[in-house]
């Protein structure tokens, strides 16, 4: 049985990340409820607020180069145009269109694809070949398309409004799978996207209402901005890993910093070698594990992940040698503990080294008392490693 604790930690983060998109998605589904028909003007807002969202949200992925979820949002935009186009085009009858009965078979297909898309930098040639390929889909959609060709099934019995069996199984095993996988991240991304995928559903399914497809798209979109501008700034100023601040977050902080104060620096020893032996996973969940001691043994002080083997400690009006007390602390803590990993019988056994530097009156900043008690650390390496060190 799993201690309360523990279960708490994986569940609270999870809440707080489904709130704002549950949120959102569920106004959409109020509003389309209760205001149904919608009147003209606000509807006009909630059209142009989907394409100034779509827009938005791609200028700032764009500018912090990063593809999650820029390929979902475009196929998201796609539909949205081509299905009011479609109906557009062909009035009431626009449901038995081989346009539409495609169309509702490609966007499911593809949101699961850029759904599971691994990470990536936006500016990068293999994104060209994805963007070409999704530019490829709708073409042989248009052509099958023009020969009255579209892949549809309809079981006895299932109505399914706006959409056709076929269809339908798919967006709902796309939101299965979404669901899936939101609950073992837990990120606010991930659960963005999956609120989105609901509310792109509910537009085809409710597709045959005016205002359905305008309010539901651009919950979406409203859902999947938030969570884009929250999950970078989070990540700019979080390590994601541990948890802990990262290094942007220890710049800003420094100007706050009191007049007394010691920078501590803790480097997992043999951080490479520990990649090489247990592959990044491993070395992933070591490091997260040395975190969660530093933390367990210093939870006065703030703790920084300032590079991916380096933790920074600032002692708030301690000197070095009180906080050289502390680091030794962490780093003997460390050394007695023994650490596991999935599949391996046997504990492994980790060090650290650590190095601290006292504020002096002439140092401008507190990333020169960082680089004097990182220069300390280096001339320790270059003899011996599990030891703490003065600047």
């Amino acid at each position: 049985m799993l201690k309360p604790n523990i279960s708490l930690d994986k569940i609270l983060p999870l809440l707080k990340n489904t709130f704002l998109p549950a949120l959102i998605f569920g106004a959409g589904i109020v509003g389309f409820y209760a205001a149904e028909p919608f009147p003209e003007a606000p509807l006009l807002t909630l059209h142009s607020l989907f394409y100034v969202l779509c827009f938005t949200v791609f200028l700032i992925l764009l500018y912090f180069d990063t593809r999650k979820p820029a390929f979902f949002i475009f196929i998201t935009l796609l539909s949205y145009i081509l299905i009011n186009y479609i109906k557009k085009t062909y009035g009431d009858d626009y449901q038995t269109s081989a346009e539409y009965l495609n169309l509702c078979f490609f966007v499911p297909v593809n949101l699961i694809f850029f759904y599971f898309l691994p990470e990536n930098k936006l500016l990068c040639k293999e994104n060209v070949w994805l963007l070409l390929s999704v530019f490829a889909q709708f073409a042989i959609a248009e052509k099958l398309s023009a020969a009255g060709l579209a892949p549809s099934w309809n079981l006895d019995g299932v109505s399914a409004d706006g959409l056709n069996s076929l269809s339908l199984l798919l967006f709902l095993l796309m939101l299965s799978a979404f669901f899936i996988h939101a609950s073992i991240s837990g990120s606010i991304g991930s659960t963005a996207l999956l609120f989105g995928s609901f509310g792109i559903f509910l537009g085809f399914y409710y597709s045959r209402f005016p205002s359905a497809l305008t309010v539901f798209f651009a919950s979406a979109m409203l859902g999947i901005t938030v969570a884009v501008i929250q999950d970078i700034y989070y990540t700019s100023y979080r390590d994601v890993l541990t948890g802990l601040s990262g290094r942007n977050a220890f710049i800003v902080n420094a100007k706050n910093f009191p007049l007394k104060y010691s920078v501590g620096i803790v480097c997992i020893d043999d951080y490479d070698k520990l990649g090489q032996v247990f592959g990044r996973s491993g070395q992933n969940a070591l490091t997260k594990m040395i975190a969660g001691r530093i933390t367990e043994t210093e939870f006065e002080n703030q703790i920084y992940r300032y590079t991916p083997d380096e933790f920074v400690i600032i002692f708030k009006k301690e000197d070095k040698n009180e906080s050289f007390d502390r680091l030794e602390k962490i780093r003997r803590a460390i050394a007695s503990a023994e650490f596991m990993l999935a599949r391996r019988k046997k504990p492994i056994k980790l060090t650290v080294s650590c190095a601290v530097s006292e504020k002096k009156r002439s140092d401008a900043n507190a990333v020169e008392v960082l680089v004097r008690a990182h220069k300390a650390l280096q001339k320790t390496y270059k003899f011996t490693q599990n030891v703490t060190s003065k600047a």
